[in-house]
């Protein structure tokens, strides 16, 4: 059987373990995954415009500058009250189960 999104899946993975395996604070743990989501691309949902609108949510709750994407989401993370931390947490979980 043929998985749809192979990479997506096992970044999106990767991201969902850090979110759930840490007794860190909601905020580090965001800022844990954000190199497994990093490696996401929009191009890997080309063909499904409703997750490329699910998946640059994140982005753009996550890594707002593209300049050094990888160092502004883990400023941002830090930065999230536990509300939008939760919120964005939710999101990628979302979408981990829509690509499963």
């Amino acid at each position: 059987m043929d998985v749809k999104y192979p990479n997506a899946r096992a970044h999106l993975f990767d991201a969902v373990r850090a979110l759930s395996t840490s007794p860190d604070s909601i905020q580090v743990r965001l800022a844990d995954a954000t190199e497994s989501l990093l490696a996401v691309t929009l191009d890997e949902f080309a063909s499904d415009t409703e997750l490329t609108i699910k998946f640059a949510r994140i982005l753009d709750l996550i890594a707002v500058d593209r300049d050094d994407a990888s160092a502004i989401a883990i400023e941002t993370a830090a930065y999230l009250t536990d509300v939008e931390a939760g919120v964005l947490a939710a999101l990628i979980f979302d979408l981990l189960y829509e690509v499963a």
